[in-house]
């Protein structure tokens, strides 16, 4: 683990990527996607895309702050069911586990989804404890938009409510909007043939990163860097196989879905 820790920040100072969703509280970028792997503050009204990835995180100012995750899906336009796992360390004090599952359902244009995740926070030889964790939202695509709307929160707090929209004009370009009451974010994304370039912005609870994925096939591969939440930068690189499966229709054809 230590070979990880110190290869992979000087590997990603190299390469300032988007794509996967972040899985811990302390890295802030855009979620507005329609689809999509899930993280800590993605809507879980989403189009299913069968596919599953990892990725790691961390904050080079603070040394021993990083973290890891895993995460899958599998559905289609009518139903979706992901789930993702993290593991964090800071310092030598504290160790984080949290895991979710989110469910989705398609009606049309409108999608309707609902998560429950559980948090173990513990002190090595100390203390522990569990705390538990709710989402619930819908979606809505009507033509080059789609809009969200969902809420989020531990069960012993106040909840977040948040709303996004994005905006698709063509193939080559988007443009996302997204606030939680107290911040507004702004984003984009360029699509090429092989990937995508893309930023993130946020006021006044500043925020602003960036993003580069490279688009292979079935894989893509993609990294990012920002700063933010007390202007401490963040770095991040993660990978995400989608899955295709076939199916016979009737008439000696293969496709997929």
């Amino acid at each position: 683990m230590s070979f990880v820790r110190s290869f992979l920040p000087v590997f990603l100072l190299a390469s300032f990527v988007f794509g996967l969703d972040s899985p811990v509280p302390f890295v802030k970028k855009s979620v507005t996607g329609s689809s999509g792997l899930p993280g800590w503050y993605s809507s879980p009204a989403r189009v299913g895309e069968p596919a599953f990835g990892f990725s790691y995180w961390n904050v080079p100012e603070v040394y021993d702050r990083w973290a890891m995750s895993a995460a899958g899906e599998w559905g289609s336009r009518l139903y979706r069911v992901a789930f993702f796992y993290s593991y964090s360390e800071m310092d030598s004090l504290f160790r984080e586990h949290y895991g979710e599952m989110d469910g989705a359902y398609g009606l049309g244009p409108a999608v309707f989804g609902a998560g429950y995740g559980t948090l173990l926070d513990y002190v090595p030889r100390e203390a522990s404890w569990v705390r538990h964790r709710i989402k619930a939202g819908a979606g809505l695509r009507w033509g080059n938009l789609y809009g969200s709307l969902w809420t989020m929160g531990f069960t012993d707090e106040t909840w977040t409510g948040m709303g996004s929209l994005l905006w698709k004009p063509t193939e080559v370009f988007s443009l996302s909007v997204e606030s939680d009451g107290k911040s507004l974010g702004v984003g984009h994304d360029f699509y090429f043939r092989f990937g995508s370039l893309s930023s993130f912005y946020s006021f006044p609870q500043f925020s602003v990163g960036v993003e580069l994925v490279l688009n292979l096939k079935f894989l893509e591969w993609g990294g990012t860097h920002g700063f933010g939440n007390g202007n401490l930068g963040w770095n991040g690189l993660w990978l995400r196989k989608k899955l295709y499966f076939q199916k016979y229709d009737g008439d000696s054809q293969n496709r997929k879905y």
